[in-house]
């Protein structure tokens, strides 16, 4: 029996040609526009691989909404700024970062309007943390995220995230 057969090919092939993109100039500025906010996220990415070896809290809380949505562990969380500095004043506190290394070029995707990005990165995150009776722990992990974006005033603002780590 044959499924799939040489008019039913055309036909496939017909509709991916009719549906590419045309090569106007909207369509090449919507691409430049693409591009240039994709490079935008790309360098927020690599700005929060600095502060987490700065152990920078208020970099990375300047960089998020007024509100953040977390999915991590089957728990989902909407965290105030607040919360988040807390968080990662404590998740900082005596860590010394020796890795945070992208395992793989990260993916990212921006709407057609420009307004919204997401990004998925794998990374390798490794750290020595002192708690304050010297005692140290040693963290070397490899995790992966997906992070939502929106663009507020010209910034790009982080705005949820689902993260999972490999056991």
């Amino acid at each position: 029996m044959k499924i799939f057969s040489f008019g039913a090919a055309f036909l496939a092939g017909l509709f991916c040609l009719s549906s590419a993109p045309v090569d106007s100039p909207v369509a090449n500025r919507g691409a430049d526009q693409s591009a240039s906010a994709s490079a935008e996220l790309l360098a927020v990415h690599q700005a929060a691989r600095r502060a987490h070896f700065d152990r920078n809290v208020d970099f990375i809380v300047a960089g998020m909404g007024t509100e953040f949505t977390t999915v991590h562990e089957g728990m989902i969380r909407v965290m105030s700024r607040e919360d988040v500095r807390k968080q990662f004043t404590e998740y900082f506190r005596g860590a010394e970062f020796s890795a945070w290394d992208d395992l793989e070029p990260p993916i990212i995707r921006i709407s057609p309007d420009g307004k919204m990005g997401w990004m998925i990165v794998r990374v390798r995150i490794a750290y020595t943390k002192s708690d304050a009776g010297g005692h140290t722990s040693k963290e070397d992990t490899v995790m992966a995220w997906m992070s939502a974006y929106e663009k507020r005033d010209g910034k790009w603002l982080l705005v949820a995230n689902a993260t999972t780590s490999k056991p």
